[in-house]
């Protein structure tokens, strides 16, 4: 199931582009303002760093009448001061400024830690509403563990990984170009040095790259089954225990894992890898600069002070280089978690396509729903669930749909919220076509009472007023209404009473009667009840039914039941199987045509089994 699943996920190819780096700064509010304000910041936390050890050098340094003269530059003047500064004065200006490099290093990660997750935050929003606006057959194509990848560590690597190390990749550039720029001034001889380190490190990171961005991506989608499989097993533990199929999901899940697992010990291995190249790579400049200064001092062309600074430059760029090239190929690994989350930010939207052409009726005032030769199919190609079917449903009327399993009762219901796709023909409302009309305009003319009811958590209140435009006495009416009167006098705290996880304080049969009172809240003029009854017992059936007449007298009904009492109330009763009507009377015609329809398949099965006995 799992590996059929993965085999369908995309997965990125090849090196990313600089469009997709585009994007990723596009999504970041105030670009052009902020962003020159954090690489200032940057440049002059970096500046305050390396001054700080430039002037501790020049304290250092010997100074001669002469060496201290002021000639004009800037390095003399600087050197002039600090000789002739006192030792109190010049531990209180570098007090001030340290204080100023800690300032200035808080303002330049801060800020660019806070604009880049700002930016991962409005991908984020993207992603939910691509996901909330895509066509409802993605669901049926992506597992819920590959839905909930994206948003996890797809996500967390966005918010919390990147942001880290782009600014850690931005610091130590800059860090690069000061130290470079600093020692080409100070020893010419030793900056050409780092020329041919760096060679080797673009030698070493271009290997490394490619491979790790690939096994970022394979992480990703061998990750997901096991997503997938963890919540289907968490979802339903207790009929993988009543069927005694625990032991096999937990070899189901120790397979996937153990895959997704060597991948993650193989990318950490490369990680080890690009490490000791790195380091060598690294030790062999520092070995070099250190002979140069060793040979400057013992001729004398440099000071002491001047040396122990150029060293600390060079072991500071040798660390600088080192992270830099590890960082950035950690973070071209990890794009692939921005690619992920662009993917979802970008689905094709079922309303796309979907321009209103004329204005629907009011909703509160229910209107004739006709199908007109009207055939669908779930997805484009696929079989039709619903063929030719010519129905015409009135106002205000109780109309119940009855049908074999697999008859097309449901698709009809899906065939209403426009989750088909409409092969051939119309469904028109009031004689306006839904499928010309914007979907969530289309969606709601009509409410539904699930076969499962479906709570949320929160309060009872928000359950059943989620945009708050009722009234107290208005809920409290409505529960009343719903049969629900005893148990609101059980709950002390009224409708602020907490629903726990999937309403388990709640029995199946109060839930029911909440999903029915939320229905009665809703203007749909239209109201879709699916089975809503095959999960209680009969004294809350005929709750159901008794509070469906009085909630809904003023609207129409449209009702799937698997028990004939439901069913026999109403005013007309359809009877569909393979996707097409094959009756629509009132209740008693429409039962006597499904018995003879039940009569005349019992006895061609019992003529088949008569001539396969007798051979």
């Amino acid at each position: 199931m799992n590996a059929d699943l993965e085999n369908l996920e995309k997965r990125g190819q090849g090196k990313f582009s600089g469009a997709f780096y585009l994007r990723y700064a596009q999504s970041m509010p105030g670009l052009f303002w902020a962003a020159p304000l954090l690489l200032f910041a940057v440049i002059l936390d970096t500046f305050l760093g390396n001054g700080f050890r430039f002037l501790v050098s020049l304290k250092l340094e010997s100074c001669a009448l002469s060496n201290c003269a002021v000639d004009g530059t800037f390095e003399s003047r600087v050197r002039h001061f600090i000789q002739s500064a006192s030792q109190t004065d010049f531990v209180f200006f570098l007090l001030a400024f340290t204080i100023l490099g800690v300032v200035f290093r808080f303002l330049s990660w801060f800020g660019t830690l806070a604009f880049l997750s700002n930016g991962g935050r409005k991908l984020h929003n993207n992603m939910v509403s691509g996901l909330a606006n895509t066509h409802i057959h993605f669901f049926d194509q992506n597992p819920s563990g590959r839905i909930l990848k994206r948003f996890s560590s797809d996500y967390l690597h966005l918010r919390n990984d990147i942001p880290n190390y782009i600014n850690d990749i931005i610091v130590s550039f800059v860090e690069l170009i000061w130290v470079v720029v600093l020692v080409f001034f100070q020893a010419p001889l030793a900056a050409g040095a780092a020329l041919p380190c760096a060679f080797l490190y673009y030698k070493v990171q271009a290997l490394f790259r490619p491979a790790s961005r690939e096994l970022q991506r394979l992480v990703g989608v061998r990750e997901s089954p096991v997503w997938t499989l963890f919540s289907e097993s968490v979802s339903g533990f207790q009929v993988l225990r009543a069927y005694g199929k625990v032991a096999s999901f937990e070899a189901q899940m120790k397979q996937l894992t153990g895959v997704a697992l060597k991948i993650s010990l193989l990318q950490s291995r490369i990680t080890r890898w690009l490490n000791i190249r790195l380091k060598l790579s690294s030790e062999i400049f520092g070995l070099v600069v250190g002979l140069y200064i060793c040979y400057a001092c013992t001729v004398q062309s440099m000071s002491v002070a001047k040396a122990g600074f150029l060293m600390s430059l060079t072991i500071g760029l040798d660390v600088t280089m080192q992270w830099l090239t590890r960082t950035f190929s950690l973070l071209e690994s990890l794009m692939v978690s921005l690619e992920r989350v662009q993917e979802y930010g970008v689905l094709p939207q079922e309303s796309d396509s979907r321009k209103s052409t004329s204005d629907l009726v009011v909703l509160n005032s229910p209107q004739t729903i006709h199908f007109e030769n009207f055939s669908a199919c779930y997805r484009e190609n696929l079989p039709q669930v619903i063929s030719n079917l010519n129905l015409r449903l009135e106002p205000y009327k109780r109309i119940g749909i009855i049908g074999p399993t697999g008859s097309g009762k449901s698709s009809l219901f899906q065939a209403l919220y426009q989750m088909l796709f409409i092969n051939s023909g119309s469904l028109t409302y009031g004689g306006v076509d839904l499928a010309l009309q914007p979907v969530v305009a289309a969606r709601a003319l009509f409410t539904i009472v699930p076969q499962e009811p479906i709570l949320f958590s929160g309060t009872l209140r928000q359950n059943l007023d989620r945009l708050a435009k009722h009234s107290d006495s208005e809920l409290l009416n409505v529960l009343k209404q719903s049969g629900l009167e005893p148990l609101l006098e059980k709950l002390p705290l009224g409708l602020e009473t907490v629903l726990l996880e999937k309403a388990s304080n709640f029995s199946v049969g109060e839930r029911q009667l909440i999903c029915l009172a939320r229905a009665a809240l809703s203007a749909a003029p239209v109201i879709l009840m699916d089975e809503p009854t095959s999960s209680v017992d009969p004294l809350t059936d005929s709750l159901v039914e008794k509070a469906s007449k009085i909630l809904f007298q003023n609207r129409t009904q449209i009702i799937i039941a698997h028990r004939l009492s439901t069913v026999m109330t109403c005013d007309h009763l359809l009877l569909i199987s393979g996707g097409k009507a094959l009756a629509f009377d009132r209740p008693e015609v429409v039962i006597d045509v499904y018995l003879n329809m039940q009569k005349e398949k019992l006895q061609s099965s019992t003529a088949d089994a008569l001539n396969e006995l007798l051979g």
